[in-house]
């Protein structure tokens, strides 16, 4: 539609109860990871592990069912990327919407019997990787493009797709299969697994991340993909438990275990200030992400003196 929504319609030839129509509409505001704190999708120590994630160029494979919230939550986690960051997106349905200036959506085109060539999903990635980007963002991986992202975040490259599958298991092994083909020993070349489903929770149904995995590698003597459990939604709480005191493999490789810790405490009381203060817009968003990659400690300091007054306020 012009509007950018989506429809799908079906005739009585095939649709045998009558003509039937779905209509998709998108915000006109897309939702941040502030929008998603405050919705309860993932808290803000998730959110600072992901955003951590991202600026060390840790790829992440978004999986779920249907109408879970992947795109969603995918969008959100991109706005984190490093402002000066080169990202190029490929779509079937432009969806995603990013603030950073060295932004490049992609979007395939169906081939037509009037002679308009197909351009495909790894048509477009093969483009992509001339261009020299730090991160590459696939908003569904269906096909062959599969194993040319995982062959680009091989090389250096960052990434970020969803999948369709109902559990992290389901997605590894469907990686693997046809026509993905991508090969086991390529599969740890994603850092994190994030599975994402919509629940009921006090008679409302929401969206919550479910689970956080790594990929730490392949086991040496059997081959199998070694896996180490971050993050759990405990549906009793409606609340989330980080399963490792040590907490990220990956990033203690990168950065080193007692870096991460402080890291993620100055990144989650940044994101704590931002909910409080209702700073959710996209470009409010985008500023503070900006400022704390510019001047980290003035931002940092700035957040936490606000939020002391704001305690002070209540308790006073």
């Amino acid at each position: 539609l012009p509007e950018g929504h989506r429809v799908h319609l079906t005739f009585s030839e095939v649709s045998k109860r009558g003509a039937t129509f779905t209509i998709r509409k998108y915000r006109p505001e897309r939702f941040t990871i502030i929008d998603l704190i405050k919705l309860g999708t993932l808290s803000t120590d998730i959110a600072a592990y992901l955003w951590i994630m991202v600026e060390n160029l840790r790829s992440i494979l978004i999986c779920g069912a249907t109408a879970s919230g992947k795109t969603t939550l995918l969008n959100a986690i991109a706005a984190l990327i490093r402002p000066e960051a080169k990202i190029i997106t490929i779509e079937e349905t432009r969806e995603l919407v990013l603030p950073h200036e060295n932004w490049v959506p992609l979007v395939t085109r169906i081939g037509t019997a009037e002679g308009i060539q197909e351009i495909s999903a790894f048509d477009l990635l093969k483009s992509a990787l001339r261009q020299r980007p730090d991160y590459i963002i696939v908003g569904e991986v269906r096909g062959e493009e599969a194993y040319a992202l995982f062959q680009a975040i091989a090389t250096g490259h960052g990434g970020l797709c969803t999948i369709h599958a109902e559990t992290i298991e389901s997605a590894i092994r469907r990686l693997q299969t046809k026509p993905m083909n991508v090969p086991r020993e390529l599969i740890p070349m994603v850092g994190a697994f994030i599975l994402v489903a919509r629940r009921k929770v006090r008679e409302l149904v929401v969206r919550r991340i479910i689970e956080i995995d790594e990929v730490t590698g392949l086991d040496p003597r059997s081959g199998e993909i070694m896996i180490n459990p971050v993050y759990r939604w405990d549906p009793a709480t409606d609340s989330f438990v980080k399963l490792m005191a040590d907490g990220s493999i990956i990033l203690a490789r990168k950065i080193g275990a007692d870096g991460i810790s402080s890291e993620v405490e100055r990144r989650k009381l940044i994101l704590e200030w931002m909910a409080r203060k209702d700073l959710s817009r996209h470009q409010d968003v985008a500023n503070v992400i900006r400022n704390y990659y510019l001047r980290p400690r003035e931002t940092f300091e700035r957040a936490r003196s606000e939020l002391m007054r704001l305690a002070a306020s209540v308790t006073g």
